[in-house]
């Protein structure tokens, strides 16, 4: 039996963990010296700071430090919205004692980056076995004749 596991790009989240200010000296991209520290699991039971690639907006982070006053707790999950560019907070974790594998955040990174839509999915897993899948080459069609209708919605205008 073959699995896929599948999920909608705005539920795949990882599950950090909350440092101490003290424990690097980064500031986000912005400059903004008030950066959360956060960090994954490395290897035998090392810590991978992710401070300088996750950086939650200011109303982000607001709801964070919140919720982590009320809950106490230092695990969060957070998701990277890939049409934004930007990451979000989603819920502190009480549940958790430990952020998710370095090798878990690096495929869950992967998986976003990729951008696997509902439909491509379904178009990919509808190929009979045996047959080609032309997903890209079907794709590439589709937007040439998207620009073309385009086009010809415009010239109308141009006359």
């Amino acid at each position: 039996v073959n699995l896929l596991k599948w999920k909608y790009l705005d539920t795949v989240t990882i599950d950090v963990e909350l440092l101490p200010p003290k424990f690097n000296h980064h500031q986000n991209d912005n400059g903004d010296g008030d950066a959360l520290n956060v960090g994954v699991m490395g290897n035998e039971q090392t810590t991978v700071d992710m401070t300088r690639y996750v950086n939650l907006p200011k109303s982000e982070l607001y709801r964070l430090e919140a919720d982590r006053a009320a809950s106490g707790s230092r695990i969060a999950e957070v998701g990277f919205d890939p049409e934004t560019g930007e990451w979000y907070y989603l819920t502190m974790r009480p549940d958790k004692v430990a952020p998710n594998h370095i090798s878990t955040v690096l495929g869950t990174l992967l998986e976003l980056s990729e951008s696997l839509t509902t439909e491509e999915l379904q178009y990919r897993m509808s190929v009979p076995p045996g047959q080609r899948d032309t997903y890209r080459k079907d794709l590439k069609g589709m937007l040439k004749q998207l620009l073309n209708f385009q086009k010809q919605k415009l010239e109308p205008t141009k006359k």
